[in-house]
């Protein structure tokens, strides 16, 4: 397992505690939660029970919880009518401190509405005088929070822990490819972004391109089938949900203009990218100035903004084989669709805690047709950081600091009285011009592919 270090820290601490835990973990599909409360129990080495809850609905799944309690404990399967019945039966067999975790749980919650209630008697009723822990784990965010987390949940206060396991930031997806320079990596990212079941496929000795071709572009691979295998699996009308995001990868992001892409009135789509949204597949961003201002819809993952660019749209080619063809274009195209993941890379970097301006609040800025790529806001020290992404093949020069700084006083945060920083950053690095200025000023700060690399090993 690669990285996860503070959250394996956080689970195995929780479950190694005097009192019994109830610790929910959840996240979008594929990030790792399986892995992650797997490497748990092995690393902690009690006495425990995994099961995978699937779709055939409550009862189906407490006797297959049940059977497999069962040959955990090489005893015959009881029957049993419910959870409430295989708890039951798994207290009558555990001594001492034990571990169960459910996978999937959103799907019970999902199927009957009565699941909340029943594991609330559970905790309660069934566990209580005994040193049985569980961890429920599910991939349908809302499902979870709604179900098990919200106020309104019998589960409520009863939790001893939740965590939402987010994909790997640019920092940590690093160590999949520890071989290769920054630049190479940021590509990477821009194609399979921070999902770890993603990022295993590419092999790390073999170059980009080939590896897009291999792994993505070639009928019958993971990569090419997931995006839709993916929404089949967790929405209906999944061909609804391709168009949509089909049309955000091409470069419809509001509301009206995705509608009008996909021939459906704009009123229609409003709940497909609540549901997108839900599936932490879609994101609403708003400047970061205006976090109630009018947003625009991005796509949240790398790998399916960049499947839905580039896959999709050449399925009749790939069906046939022809992946040639393909690789060839997009590789003309991929700087295109690398600037923007660029952008989200200098944003963390940003972030960061060895960047010199503290930013608490990161993110993009833009008003009518103006733009600025990174906006960092620091209300304890009045500071805004204005900044600028260039993936290109030529150093930036000054006009580009020439340019945001003409957009300063268009950006409207805590009135005038604020100090302002720059910083600018370069794949191809900068003129000479502008690196004897940011020398005379303290208020720049310029960033190649190199220096990035160090704010990231140093954090």
């Amino acid at each position: 397992m690669i990285d996860r270090d503070e959250e394996l820290e956080w689970i195995t601490s929780h479950l190694t505690r005097d009192e019994r835990q109830l610790l929910v973990v959840y996240g979008r599909r594929r990030v790792g939660k399986t892995t992650l409360v797997t490497e748990a129990l092995e690393t902690l080495q009690s006495e425990s029970v995994y099961y995978l809850c699937d779709q055939r609905g409550s009862a189906h799944n407490a006797a297959q919880f049940a059977t497999h309690c069962a040959e955990t404990f090489d005893d015959i399967s009881p029957n049993v009518d419910g959870f409430v019945d295989a708890f039951q039966y798994l207290k009558s067999r555990v001594e001492g401190p034990c571990i169960v975790a459910l996978d999937e749980f959103s799907y019970l919650v999902e199927a009957d509405e009565t699941i909340p209630s029943v594991f609330q008697t559970i905790v309660d009723d069934v566990l209580a005088e005994t040193e049985i822990s569980l961890v429920l784990l599910g991939s349908s965010i809302s499902m979870m929070e709604e179900g098990v987390l919200s106020y309104e949940s019998p589960l409520y206060g009863r939790r001893t822990g939740q965590w939402e396991l987010a994909p790997l930031s640019f920092a940590d997806m690093r160590a999949f490819f520890p071989a290769k320079d920054i630049d190479t990596q940021i590509q990477i990212y821009s194609v399979l972004g921070g999902i770890p079941a993603y990022l295993e496929q590419f092999d790390p000795e073999q170059p980009l391109m080939q590896s897009i071709e291999t792994h993505v572009l070639s009928k019958g691979e993971f990569l090419y089938g997931e995006p839709e295998f993916l929404l089949r699996q967790e929405l209906r009308e999944p061909a609804t949900y391709m168009a949509i995001l089909e049309a955000i990868a091409g470069g419809a992001t509001r509301v009206t203009d995705i509608a009008n892409a996909i021939g459906k009135n704009s009123s229609g789509i409003s709940r497909y990218l609540k549901n997108l949204s839900k599936l932490a597949l879609v994101n609403r961003e708003t400047p970061v100035t205006d976090p109630d201002g009018r947003g625009v819809y991005r796509i949240a993952d790398d790998f399916l903004r960049f499947w839905f660019r580039f896959v999709a749209p050449n399925r009749g080619t790939l069906e046939q084989g022809r992946t040639e063809t393909v690789r060839d274009s997009l590789a003309d195209s991929l700087p295109i669709h690398t600037s923007q993941t660029f952008e989200e890379v200098c944003q963390q970097a940003v972030q960061t805690a060895s960047f010199p301006v503290g930013c608490s609040r990161v993110g993009r800025w833009w008003y009518k047709e103006a733009e600025i790529d990174v906006v960092g806001l620091n209300p304890q020290t009045n500071t805004l950081l204005l900044g600028e992404c260039k993936w290109t093949n030529t150093p930036v020069g000054t006009s580009l600091l020439t340019d945001i700084e003409a957009l300063e006083s268009d950006v409207q945060w805590n009135g005038s009285d604020h100090t302002v920083e720059y910083a600018l950053f370069s794949r191809s690095g900068f003129t000479d011009e502008l690196e004897t200025l940011a020398n005379e000023r303290p208020d720049l700060y310029l960033y190649s592919p190199g220096e990035l690399a160090a704010v990231f090993a140093s954090d």
